[in-house]
């Protein structure tokens, strides 16, 4: 694969697809460490990027911390737009 420059919101796609894929919904969870080494290999700048995309996710509530930040899973209240928001970045969900 070759690391690509993604904006903001691509990279925010990415987390929400991945935790999707994942099934990552409510008390089920993924592996932070995981996560990123997944996501680092597509989006440039080693991760750090998708830190700090992540980081926007949990503060708008659609992204879930847990377990003392070692594991995210996706907030089920927001079920609805996050599917959306997925649709419209032409994810096949």
């Amino acid at each position: 694969m070759v690391k690509s420059t993604q904006t903001d919101k691509e990279i925010q796609d990415s987390i929400l697809f991945y935790l999707w894929q994942e099934g990552a919904w409510g008390e089920n969870y993924t592996n932070y460490e995981k996560m990123r080494r997944r996501l680092g290999m597509v989006v440039k700048n080693n991760g750090k990027n998708t830190d700090k995309q992540l980081k926007k996710l949990v503060n708008d509530r659609m992204v879930l911390k847990l377990k003392q930040g070692r594991t995210y899973s996706l907030n089920h209240l927001y079920r609805q737009t996050i599917e959306q928001r997925l649709i419209d970045a032409d994810f096949t969900i």
